[in-house]
């Protein structure tokens, strides 16, 4: 299979609806608002080291799962110890990749234009401590492997064609000596007035697009592709491009979609994305709660239909994840054992859900409750319920609260057909912040008894 040159951005000609994406960047904004610049930071740093952490392991240099993940990304208690279970190597890496974000973020923060010399730094970063990579040959049509030695920021000498795992053949990218003026090339597109008055999102999908198209250097262009990506997204709405390993099947479906001509299966993978880290910044920043109802105030309605099979199915399964997440976080919390604190099924919830969403099951809820014995006689209770929109402009379901602002929305995509890294570490920092919330609540129910 030859290389088939990029198209320009004109050629790109995808037709994508933003109005979802900036829904979501509003409520980010919002978000931000209600928080103070710490906590912003704070979440803004989270975010970024979840893109570090997995964009390694999307490569194969290493295996990550959500306990780790979300442990090096939060820089929670001995996450350095996680880190150190995984080798030197995966060290080195997933510390070279959060070099290279800050050095990202540097360029989005500060407008500094995309230039080959910049790119060539980003990924003499990237690969700072990886001294060499498998080299992809056929000969005789028979696929030869060896191990090279890495260059790090310097274009490839040499052809490097991994195979397709679709079609078995091996995948073209630019020949070295066309290598220097397809980057002259795509530079010039990244400056281009059309690119650069497009939607950050559209920005985003073809910058990586383009760039995996020629894959310039001997390794490591996939980190470099999501690097670059982030640039983009940084500036509006200010969130990395966050892929996670148990991502990757579909994320590279759609990357050979778009090689077909189907771009806007890769840009509408590119937005899910965005989404999900905007979700993952506004659970950090503990806010997310006040900020998911002023959505719902603007994307409330009566409901389009009646909720199918699937979407009755997803909300049980968002609900046991909730559940079973809460309960461990309750049993993590180390409340003092006069305390008690517990996480039970089965309660009617009715009236608890926001205008726009509705309850499948009225005894589809649960509950956390506790009591400090012996000062507090009644027990503190707070029920949730999951509820259900089968509109297209807003998450079909929401773990809400009428004691709590802290909300947490989800995309049937996220749980069917199977929950996904990014919606689970979700639920790990909603149950964190809903069992902060109700410990400061046991708190002062004790000093008013």
């Amino acid at each position: 299979m030859g290389y088939e040159p990029f198209p320009s951005f004109a050629e790109w000609g995808t037709v994508f609806d933003p109005r979802l994406v900036n829904r979501y960047a509003e409520r980010l904004k919002r978000a931000k608002a209600a928080a103070t610049a710490d906590a912003q930071e704070r979440a803004l740093e989270i975010a970024t080291r979840y893109a570090a952490v997995d964009t390694g392991a999307l490569e194969g240099l290493y295996t990550t799962d959500r306990g780790f993940t979300r442990t090096v990304a939060t820089q929670s208690e001995f996450w350095e110890k996680a880190l150190a279970t995984k080798g030197e190597q995966a060290r080195r890496s997933i510390e070279d990749a959060l070099s290279a974000y800050d050095y990202i973020l540097d360029a989005a923060t500060k407008a500094i234009p995309v230039t080959q010399a910049w790119i060539r730094e980003l990924h003499a970063i990237l690969t700072a401590h990886q001294e060499t990579y498998t080299v992809h040959s056929f000969l005789k049509n028979q696929l030869q492997t060896r191990q090279a030695s890495l260059p790090h920021g310097e274009y490839r000498q040499f052809p490097n064609n991994p195979t397709n795992v679709t079609t078995g053949k091996p995948h073209g990218y630019a020949p070295p000596e066309s290598t220097q003026m397809e980057m002259t090339r795509f530079v010039d597109e990244l400056q281009s007035e059309d690119f650069l008055t497009a939607h950050p999102v559209v920005q985003a999908a073809y910058a990586h697009y383009a760039y995996v198209c020629i894959h310039p250097f001997a390794d490591g262009n996939g980190r470099v592709a999501r690097a670059l990506a982030s640039v983009y997204l940084y500036r509006t709405p200010g969130v990395p491009l966050v892929v996670f390993a148990d991502q990757r099947d579909r994320y590279i479906d759609t990357l050979e979609a778009a090689d077909k001509g189907g771009h806007e299966a890769f840009v509408a993978f590119i937005a899910e994305r965005v989404i999900d880290a905007i979700g993952l910044v506004e659970q950090s920043m503990g806010s997310a709660g006040n900020a998911a109802r002023d959505a719902l105030e603007q994307l409330h309605g009566a409901q389009d239909s009646e909720p199918t099979q699937e979407l009755l199915l997803a909300a049980a399964r968002l609900r046991e994840a909730a559940m079973a997440i809460l309960r461990q976080t309750v049993e993590d919390f180390a409340f003092p054992s006069w305390v008690q604190a517990a996480v039970n099924r089965y309660v009617s919830v009715s009236e608890i859900m926001p205008d726009g969403y509705g309850v499948g099951d009225t005894d589809s809820g649960f509950d956390l409750n506790g009591r400090v014995s012996p000062h507090i006689s009644d027990t503190l209770w707070w029920p949730f319920a999951i509820g259900i929109s089968t509109g297209s402009e807003r998450p079909n379901l929401l773990v809400a609260s009428n004691m709590t602002d802290i909300v947490l929305d989800a995309w049937t995509r996220e749980i069917a057909p199977v929950v996904t890294t990014a919606l689970n570490l979700r639920i790990d920092a909603w149950a964190q912040g809903v069992v902060e919330a109700f410990a400061c609540a046991l708190a002062e129910a004790n000093r008013k008894s």
